[in-house]
């Protein structure tokens, strides 16, 4: 999980087919604008020889979160501000998965079942339930309702984002495809703790990192936003299941501020 405190946008000419064209790229650090300014530049430097025929040089590559951190939890986990004003929890290796659609039964047999009587996220819960009991037993599972499914934060141990088995077992859980391709290139994994703005009837904002001196529309909106959130929760614990696993602390933060001890409507 790549963030950072210092960031700055570099322009620079590279050669593309001989012309000369200026690209821009953001380099970030923790240590100085200075250092941010020479890592954009470095990046720029590997554009320019993939351009050349370095075609593996991406391959690996770590999406860094360009988002300005609110909060350093820890060591392993931050509280970032995204593209559209709301708060994010980023955690490097505590799984957590996000499904919004239950698993399609497969082959021909799903042609002939008789239509499922169970509500959407009935459907959803008791899949997780299912998996959490039998094949994945050893692990706990904290099993939370969403505005569109649920939210499940895993147990046990850590778990590495880019393994195949990670990722085999977010695909079991029907982990939403996108989130999952995220978590990988971003090497983190990633949980909403406030409401979609949109959601809550305030007005949409794009927030642009990094910011250049005080943004009062920003500032404004973000005052607009906070007040109306207050009667809004993210999520709300269903049930604990699984091997008895002690709460992370991280855990607990997520929990306070997604308002999961609330009984209000969920965005």
């Amino acid at each position: 999980m790549k963030t950072f405190k210092f960031w700055t946008l570099e322009k620079q000419t590279i050669l593309i087919e001989g012309r000369k064209e200026e690209i821009a790229c953001y380099g970030g650090s923790n240590v100085s604008v200075e250092d941010a300014r020479r890592a954009a530049r470095k990046k720029a430097e590997k554009v320019q020889r993939k351009i050349a025929g370095e075609q593996q040089l991406f391959e690996d590559y770590q999406v860094e979160i360009r988002e300005e951190v609110l909060k350093t939890v820890d060591d392993h986990a931050v509280i970032t501000r995204n593209r559209y004003g709301a708060q994010v929890l980023n955690v490097e290796r505590l799984m957590i998965l996000d499904i919004d659609e239950p698993k399609a039964a497969g082959g021909l047999g799903g042609l002939f079942k008789k239509r499922d009587k169970r509500s959407r996220k009935a459907e959803i819960f008791d899949m997780i339930r299912k998996l959490a009991t039998t094949k994945y037993g050893q692990y706990g599972f904290r099993i939370y309702e969403t505005y569109r499914g649920a939210r499940v934060i895993v147990l046990g141990r850590d778990f590495d984002p880019r393994d195949d088995a990670t990722k085999k077992m977010m695909v079991e859980f029907n982990c939403d495809s996108l989130y999952a391709l995220l978590c990988g290139k971003q090497d983190c994994y990633r949980a909403r703790l406030t409401p979609k703005p949109s959601r809550i009837k305030v007005r949409g904002i794009k927030v642009k990192f990094p910011r250049e001196g005080t943004d009062n529309q920003l500032e404004q909106w973000l005052a607009e936003y906070e007040n109306a959130s207050r009667n809004f929760s993210v999520c709300k614990l269903v049930e604990q299941i699984g091997a008895s696993q002690s709460v992370p602390e991280v855990v607990r933060l997520h929990d306070e501020l997604t308002g999961v001890g609330y009984p209000q409507r969920l965005a």
